[in-house]
């Protein structure tokens, strides 16, 4: 008895990922979207649809596929989604939008994401999650102590903390509580450093929100999908990074048993000290990187910031850029 108890999740987590399903994805026609849409079509048994802001849009750009189901939704509006989310079928959803609401101040994810959530069906507590959401890595943050601030100083004096364009980390962790507030059967997963030159390598879990890095797209699609089958990511929030190099593994299910529901203080340190070493480059110090800049450019000395130094105009000037860029 005690035996089939113990394989009852793995036996609901082969079941999941074997029997027809339909996945929503939001944000489809971003990058990252239309990565997740290639990976969940490698599975003959997932139908995706895309819930997507410009329909002509997503026509150009996602693959016309007789599983691949776009349709036009107000991310701003929930009742709009929720509607949306019963009119068809659907099992679970990866989110993958993200952008500022047309008031200028609230991401998408704070508005829809809980109410997405919710419209899904209920699942046995040892099912996988229902909804996985793509993050990111450092929202938690700007919010630490100045003791926090110091021990973790190179994972802190970092561009996208120094200059939060339209306080963006502090928004995505709100989404993310709130996602956990909706639903027990969620994921989130915070990439560091998407850059789309990055190689293609292993993915690397962590958790504390202390890690840094670059990580693949595709590799970052990789992970989101698997997770929809790991009955051990749901409920977890964890930071992934590419190590580029090695190959990536067969099943992702070990990384995800290993992680916490709330990682130690220890278990923190210690994670801090181990990314720190699987940084890019030679000197491998992010507090010298400015924003849009690569580690490799602090390698050649194109690049030398102070530890502490203020951001530079030009830093300003692209941070700018990219809060305007997150505006509907």
């Amino acid at each position: 008895m005690m035996m089939h108890v113990l394989l009852l999740p793995t036996l609901l987590a082969a079941a999941s990922a074997l029997r027809p399903r339909t996945v929503i994805v939001t944000g489809a026609t971003g990058k990252t979207g239309q990565a997740v849409v290639r990976e969940l079509l490698k599975d003959d048994q997932t139908t995706v649809r895309c819930f997507v802001r410009n329909e002509t849009k997503a026509k150009a750009v996602l693959p016309e596929h007789p599983r691949v189901r776009i349709g036009p939704v107000d991310l701003e509006d929930p009742e709009n989604v929720e509607q949306r989310t019963l009119d068809g079928d659907a099992d679970a959803v990866i989110w993958c939008a993200t952008g500022l609401a047309s008031d200028g101040s609230t991401l998408i994810d704070q508005i829809s994401l809980p109410t997405l959530a919710k419209a899904l069906p209920k699942v046995p507590r040892d099912a996988p999650p229902t909804c996985v959401m793509l993050s990111s890595a450092a929202v938690t943050r700007p919010g630490w102590s100045s003791r926090k601030q110091k021990r973790f100083e190179r994972s802190y004096d970092i561009p996208i903390v120094r200059l939060n364009p339209a306080g963006i980390l502090g928004k995505k962790l709100n989404a993310e509580k709130k996602l956990s507030r909706a639903t027990p059967a969620f994921c989130v997963v915070r990439p560091v450093g998407l850059n789309d030159d990055w190689p293609r390598g292993r993915p690397v879990f962590s958790q504390g929100d202390v890690a840094v890095g670059r990580s693949n797209r595709e590799d970052v699609a990789a992970v989101l999908v698997a997770a929809l089958d790991a009955t051990d990511a749901r409920g977890k929030t964890f930071e992934m990074a590419t190590l580029q190099g090695y190959a990536p593994p067969s099943s992702f299910d070990d990384a995800f048993g290993a992680l916490a529901y709330s990682p130690s203080r220890r278990a923190t340190a210690a994670t801090y000290a181990l990314v720190q070493q699987l940084l890019p480059g030679v000197e491998q110090d992010p507090t010298r990187l400015e924003m849009g800049r690569r580690y490799e450019e602090v390698d050649s000395g194109a690049v030398d910031r102070e530890r502490g130094a203020a951001a530079t105009d030009r830093e300003k000037a692209v941070a700018a850029g990219a809060a305007e860029g997150m505006k509907s």
